[in-house]
């Protein structure tokens, strides 16, 4: 792809919609890749140039800023090229309908999973019509809704929606692609919380060890099943086989998404829980915690539900250890 985005470019010039459209593919290839540092300011140039693919580069920034986790800039995008979608192609255009499930997804990333929920269902519900049950995009949709329906405590149904999905993506796409490989991830979460650990580990454990094969040990989608694997070794007692995991997936999130990313707070948060539980590493614990803390309030600003949360956490903490 960078090949041939030079050759465009030596032949026609920075500022042809040929060598846009290839500038837009490299920044696609590199999200995928979990290199959004250098994806985002080539998909921003992309969207300032090219006026005749605005849809298209919305989309495809959306996604990016999504997956970095600057959310707010995403939910603002997403609904621009919603309104843009159903304006110029209908409701029931295969774009639309990507635009409509990306919302879904973006609200649920923002907590907002009531909100949520219209979407990734009307999302779900016009690509099985247009597109047919089994197709890659509706099985995203079908993922999407089980992992939003898991967040709102409807195991019963997310269950249904999980199982149809891996068994789908095995058949469609192959035990081993990276679609099939979230779809196994998400039921091994999902059976977690029903209590059925065993289960849960061996396919947590297919998982990771997929997405080391096929992503690479650095890639975000390897990192976050790092971290789902510790947490269920945690849950069933392996606090040192935890740690080590969590140290991983902390080190791994801060060098490849940033330090204030949600996904790193997240494992800012798993790893002190842990060292707390552990009883050892006090001082790195508040550490952690006020790093959770700051890094909240930075992302969703000091009156968010999750920022007060971390609050309430740390002043819990340091009231039980007489620390700060």
């Amino acid at each position: 792809v960078r090949c041939r985005a030079k050759a465009i470019e030596e032949r026609l010039g920075s500022e042809h919609v040929e060598f846009l459209k290839a500038s837009s593919r490299l920044a696609n290839v590199l999200t995928a890749r979990g290199d959004y540092a250098e994806a985002e300011p080539l998909q921003l140039e992309v969207l300032a140039k090219h006026e005749t693919a605005t849809l298209r580069e919305l989309h495809n920034l959306t996604k990016m800023l999504l997956r970095a986790g600057n959310l707010a800039e995403a939910e603002t995008l997403c609904r621009r090229g919603l309104t843009e979608c159903e304006r110029v192609l209908g409701e029931m255009h295969a774009e639309t309908l990507e635009s409509v499930s990306m919302l879904g997804l973006v609200l649920w990333q923002r907590g907002k999973l009531q909100e949520a929920e219209v979407p990734c269902r009307k999302g779900l519900e016009g690509r099985e019509t247009l597109l047919g049950p089994t197709h890659p995009d509706t099985l995203g949709s079908v993922n999407n809704l089980a992992g939003l329906l898991y967040q709102q405590g409807n195991l019963e149904e997310a269950e249904v929606l999980q199982r149809r999905a891996v068994a789908a993506c095995e058949a469609q796409l192959g035990a081993n692609h990276p679609d099939t490989l979230l779809s196994v991830n998400n039921l091994a979460v999902l059976l977690q919380s029903q209590g059925k650990l065993q289960d849960a580990e061996g396919l947590k454990r297919r998982a990771l060890e997929g997405r080391e094969t096929q992503l690479g040990a650095n890639h975000p989608d390897t990192l976050a099943s790092v971290n789902n694997l510790a947490v269920l070794l945690k849950k069933q007692g392996k606090l040192q086989d935890a740690e080590g995991l969590y140290r991983r997936a902390l080190a791994g999130s801060e060098a490849q998404l940033g330090a204030g990313h949600p996904h790193t707070l997240d494992s800012v948060w798993n790893l002190a829980r842990l060292l707390e539980a552990k009883g050892d590493h006090l001082a790195e614990v508040e550490e952690l915690y006020l790093r959770e803390l700051k890094g909240l309030e930075e992302l969703h600003g000091p009156d968010h539900q999750e920022t007060q949360s971390s609050r309430r956490n740390l002043e819990r903490f340091r009231g039980k250890h007489a620390t700060g």
